[in-house]
């Protein structure tokens, strides 16, 4: 079931170049621009030249590419995704947009705390979602039994900013499939900073975190 193939991705006026090595990829992420229409309009309409989007949660990176594809080298994108095949992805894809000088891949999970977690896997197929960190619970509350278990870093952060001199976002996208509410508690201060101009936050109210 798997292919090593390179596609274009769905979004109109610009060659955007996906990885593709399962199906799950071909079906669904390069089709993400139809699938969040809401999210790429918001890039087009809120993002401007100079500034700096922190996309936590990037699976494959579709988003952080649009967004550097629309400033070439004048936009920094920080992309937060700990899963180890989609993060594997993610790096390839950057590199063949040559986008490397303005897309920044990082391997670490963001939550409310610094420290060692488990990410639960819930399969281990190139673009997949709906893993979980902490508890082994999904997107909707219900728990699964993960396909891999394995120790993550995991960051507040706005620890992770402070330690690593980052700048301050200007744009922030989360949707991590059900710790959204873990990894804002994180954001205080970055979300104070009067840099911060928007937040597009995906919440599942059934997952009922507080």
């Amino acid at each position: 079931s798997r292919i090593n193939v390179v596609c274009k991705l769905d979004y109109p006026g610009k060659e955007i170049l996906m990885m593709v090595e399962s199906d799950f990829e071909y079906r669904v992420r390069l089709k993400s621009c139809k699938k969040e229409p809401e999210m790429v309009y918001w890039i087009e309409t809120f993002f401007t030249e100079g500034q700096v989007l922190y996309d936590i949660g990037a699976n494959t990176g579709a988003y952080s590419l649009v967004a550097a594809s629309l400033f070439p080298g004048k936009l920094r994108v920080y992309s937060f995704e700990p899963a180890f095949q989609n993060y594997a992805q993610l790096c390839r894809n950057i590199m063949i947009n040559n986008s490397s000088d303005w897309i920044v891949p990082i391997q670490v999970a963001l939550s409310a705390d610094t420290t060692i977690q488990l990410f639960n896997y819930r399969t281990l197929i190139p673009g997949s979602a709906v893993h979980s960190l902490g508890e082994a619970i999904n997107h909707i509350g219900e728990s699964f039994t993960p396909t891999l278990s394995q120790p993550t870093l995991s960051y507040r952060a706005d620890d992770f900013i402070e330690q690593f001199n980052l700048p301050m976002p200007n744009h922030i996208k989360i949707d991590v499939d059900g710790i959204e509410y873990s990894v804002v508690k994180g954001l205080d201060k970055a979300l104070n900073s009067p840099t911060v101009q928007s937040l597009f936050l995906e919440l599942n109210p059934e997952r009922g975190e507080k």
